[in-house]
């Protein structure tokens, strides 16, 4: 059961990362940050899941250990043997699970750190080249910036590349 809820999330979490670009080039780049967010959000939860899925196989593992050393104590060899056999097997599992988890998750957060380079390659590609001979707008408004101030100081031509 808890391979199947792990296998789904994986999965779950490969469609969101293969299917954001398609969207972000369909709905711009503003969307795309609270996609990144919630992208960001569900790998949260899933690295808590899979530490609360951990807790449980070591919990389950412990159960186990004292259960064979109860056989081993009342002298049932045989039973503490088989035991030990479920035990190892148990571990081999949880660990190979544990791998895996971990592997999806690292894809994940490979993926949403492409996406979220490819955002800011797009949000910087929108922005537009700095001009110096612009004349400023209203304080701190369009055209103004370091090389322009707003106010008297500032005007067409007032740039320092130009004085």
């Amino acid at each position: 059961m808890r391979q199947i809820k792990i296998y789904l999330f994986i999965s779950m979490i490969s469609v969101f990362c293969f299917a954001l670009p398609q969207v972000r080039a369909e709905e711009g780049v503003p969307d795309a940050k609270s996609e990144l967010a919630s992208d960001k959000q569900e790998i949260k939860t899933a690295k808590q899941e899979i530490v609360q899925n951990a807790g449980e196989a070591r919990s389950e593992e412990k159960r186990l250990r004292e259960e064979m050393v109860q056989a081993t104590q009342s002298g049932d060899k045989s039973k503490a043997a088989q035991i030990r056999e479920q035990l190892r097997v148990m571990h081999a599992e949880n660990v190979q699970q544990m791998r895996q988890d971990k592997k999806g998750l690292k894809e994940a957060k490979r993926e949403l750190r492409k996406d979220a380079k490819e955002t800011r390659k797009n949000t910087r590609m929108q922005r537009k080249p700095d001009r110096g001979d612009n004349p400023p707008g209203p304080k701190g408004g369009k055209g103004t910036n370091w090389k322009n101030p707003p106010g008297p100081k500032g005007g067409p031509g007032a740039s320092r590349n130009r004085r």
